[in-house]
């Protein structure tokens, strides 16, 4: 699946099951430059996660899976085996937590979670996979070619 054209534009896909929690968030996030794939099902969430550069999902969201098993099909797949994933969830007992994060997410935040505190959040976690992204770049070493004499 091919990525958005601009990469000056990080894409969030919201998995929110909540339709006015999802509205609340992608605009938040809209205002901040951010292109935002909203959707509320897992089964689309797992078709579209390789557009996005992050996912933001609950764990109580409608389709073939919850949330936490979006998450675990999301590290199993080439594709989007790296990217990070923020659990946003009302399920905020110590086992949910502890669930999403056996299943992979790279961050936890119960609700009520202000816009502001999600979008740090992204952010911070944004910057940890480029600055991640440029160590395995400089940690391969370089390919020399032979040049040809004839």
């Amino acid at each position: 699946m091919a990525r958005h054209a601009s990469p000056d534009v990080p894409t969030v896909l919201l998995v929110e099951n909540v339709q006015d929690d999802r509205a609340m968030y992608a605009e938040y996030l809209r205002l901040l430059r951010f292109r935002v794939i909203g959707i509320g099902d897992t089964a689309d969430a797992r078709r579209l996660a390789a557009t996005a550069d992050l996912v933001v999902t609950g764990i109580r969201v409608p389709g073939p899976y919850d949330g936490v098993e979006l998450i675990r099909q999301l590290r199993e797949a080439t594709d989007t085996r790296r990217m990070p994933v923020i659990v946003l969830t009302a399920c905020a007992f110590e086992s949910d937590q502890l669930r999403a994060q056996q299943g992979g997410c790279d961050l936890f935040l119960p609700k009520p979670c202000l816009p502001d505190t999600l979008a740090g959040a992204i952010r911070r976690l944004l910057l940890l996979r480029s600055a991640w992204r440029k160590r395995q770049l400089r940690a391969q070493p370089p390919v020399w070619k032979k040049k040809d004499t004839a």
